[in-house]
């Protein structure tokens, strides 16, 4: 399971700190900022071989890069690619809370972590609505999860934020082609992928997005849920063996259905005939 522990050795408390594969989460505040140590808490300058996500919650401060300074906002999500020096200044006494994570460099988080910050700059979230939603989802699959089943999971919410960031700063033309571009590849694997898929949670995670955003995505975008998209597919190429004379057991197996029953039941209310009456049996051409 995920680490949880507590430390109360610094002004800057540390509620919560989660462990996954290659992710490190860290849920950290502070009733007096003024009075923290910026070294033992790294509030000067310094680098990370980490990349950060910060999801500023509450306080007055800036963070500081070699580049430009930002006032904080509270629903900012503020960016620091691996080995860039930063620092943050606090600008005032209220408390300070805040959520950082920390994640090892990959090809596939890094092409979009670095489209949606291209400019380094924060972009802001709505708090109530998404990023306190977001934390506590992410707090409780860690109780409930194995490290590797929550390190799958992780991967996906953080994607999920990150197209919530895109879709957040660019115009909304641009939300309709990232989201059109994102179904293009929901598809392409479908497409690629059809008789073997096990479920949509399979999908949702070559894509590095969640199983309910997946959902939204179909559901706006073609009126149909991609688990009956996946369906019609099956039950179109189905239909195309049973034509060419392949037994109804065998295109059963074929097309990917677990048992014959679901497969006689789902041409049954598809097709409006069962397997047996939609088989053109060779012996018959």
């Amino acid at each position: 399971m995920s680490v949880i522990t507590q430390n109360t050795q610094t002004p800057l408390q540390t509620q919560e700190m989660i462990y996954s594969e290659n992710i490190f989460f860290g849920h950290s505040f502070a009733k007096n900022p003024k009075l923290l140590d910026p070294i033992q808490n790294r509030f000067f300058r310094h680098t990370n071989e980490k990349h950060q996500l910060i999801l500023f919650l509450s306080g007055a401060c800036e963070t500081v890069t070699d580049d430009f300074s930002q006032t904080l906002k509270t629903g900012d999500v503020c960016f620091n690619p691996a080995n860039t020096y930063y620092h943050i200044n606090f600008l005032g006494d209220e408390p300070y809370e805040r959520v950082v994570i920390h994640i090892v460099p990959n090809e596939a988080f890094d092409n979009l972590v670095f489209e949606v910050f291209d400019d380094l700059r924060p972009i802001n979230l709505d708090l109530h609505n998404v990023l306190l939603p977001f934390i506590n989802r992410y707090k409780e699959y860690s109780k409930l999860l194995s490290v590797k089943d929550f390190s799958k999971l992780a991967q996906s919410m953080l994607t999920e934020l990150l197209y919530l960031c895109l879709m957040k700063k660019s115009p909304m033309g641009h939300e309709t082609n990232n989201q059109d571009a994102l179904l293009k590849k929901a598809i392409s694997y479908i497409e690629e992928n059809w008789a073997t898929i096990k479920n949509v949670n399979e999908i949702s995670h070559a894509l590095f997005i969640s199983p309910s955003y997946l959902y939204d995505l179909f559901n706006k975008k073609l009126g149909i849920a991609p688990k009956t998209y996946l369906l019609q597919k099956r039950l179109k190429y189905a239909n195309t063996y049973l034509h060419f004379g392949f037994p109804p057991n065998e295109v059963s197996r074929l097309v990917g259905f677990n048992t014959y029953t679901a497969f006689y039941r789902s041409c049954k209310a598809f097709f409006g005939k069962s397997p047996q009456e939609l088989w053109v049996k060779k012996s018959n051409k």
